[in-house]
């Protein structure tokens, strides 16, 4: 019966430190992509404070790949916690697709949001002629 609780305590410890890394890769794209944020009206003042007071305390934004990191080594410690279902269709060809896609898109994803500035930006400026 007490393997059982710390089975249960293991998992919602693993939840809690996923949920926590989703929540700093949010943050992360708060604080720098803040100028668009306040451009759609999706700024929260109280969000604001908090996270100038995590900046000056924790130094957690001063760079970009703080928050990434941070965020990515709470998700792999939350992966190595949990048992994994062993699937058939499973090959380490797709294993490292699929981590190339991810590593693309969490780390490079600054390309992204410059097409979407761009999109965003044009047919204001075409429109200013």
């Amino acid at each position: 019966m007490a393997q059982e609780d710390d089975l249960r305590a293991l998992g919602k410890i693993m939840d809690f430190l996923r949920a926590v890394s989703i929540i700093l890769a949010i943050m992360n794209v708060y604080w720098y992509c803040y100028e668009a944020m306040r451009m759609w009206g999706l700024t929260i003042g109280v969000v604001d404070r908090i996270l100038i007071n995590f900046n000056r305390t924790g130094g957690l934004f001063h760079s970009i790949l703080y928050t990434k990191l941070f965020s990515l080594l709470l998700l792999a410690l939350s992966c190595l916690g949990t048992k994994g279902v062993k699937a058939e269709k499973m090959s380490w060809n797709r294993i490292f697709t699929v981590l190339a896609v991810g590593f693309c898109l969490f780390f490079l994803n600054w390309w992204i949001l410059f097409c979407l500035y761009l999109i965003w930006a044009m047919p204001r400026c075409t429109s200013l002629q």
